[in-house]
């Protein structure tokens, strides 16, 4: 089963899929998790999520970790299903959040909040990485060459 989860092409396509998707959702965890970017940091997410959102802590903690540190192990290719796997999970449930405000996002201030286009995104690309892996220069290629 390891093997199957490292097991990955030498394809430079998923490679750019893998650090477009690490790097677009980076900055958000680094929002929560440290307050970078405007963000609030771990405290202050964490009890927005569990107080104003009503979600679960633990899940709240994952989300923050999946954001920040996931995101990171996706771009560097080191386990990319699994962290594919919970960033697409969280854009399933984020898009699902949005899906009041629309398709678009608020590019001109207009609408009561974000639309869920770029959570569609998110997940498109969290699927190809799920079914294709890391891809080239990623850890999991470099560890299941080694198997």
């Amino acid at each position: 089963m390891l093997k199957r989860l490292l097991q990955t092409d030498n394809d430079i396509t998923t490679f750019l899929l893998r650090i477009t998707l690490g790097l677009v959702i980076l900055p958000h965890g680094l929002q929560k998790l440290f307050g970078m970017f405007g963000g609030y940091g771990f405290k202050a997410t964490m009890q927005y999520f569990t107080e104003q959102s009503h979600i679960p802590a633990l899940l709240a903690f994952m989300v923050i970790i999946t954001e920040s540190i996931g995101s990171l192990l996706v771009v560097l290719g080191f386990t990319t299903r699994i962290w594919a796997a919970l960033i697409a999970i969280i854009m399933a449930v984020a898009s699902f959040m949005h899906s009041g405000n629309g398709f678009f996002m608020n590019w001109t201030g207009a609408q009561a909040g974000e639309g869920f286009e770029y959570h569609l995104l998110a997940i498109g690309i969290a699927l190809v990485l799920i079914i294709k892996g890391g891809g080239r220069w990623s850890a999991d290629r470099q560890l299941s060459l080694k198997k």
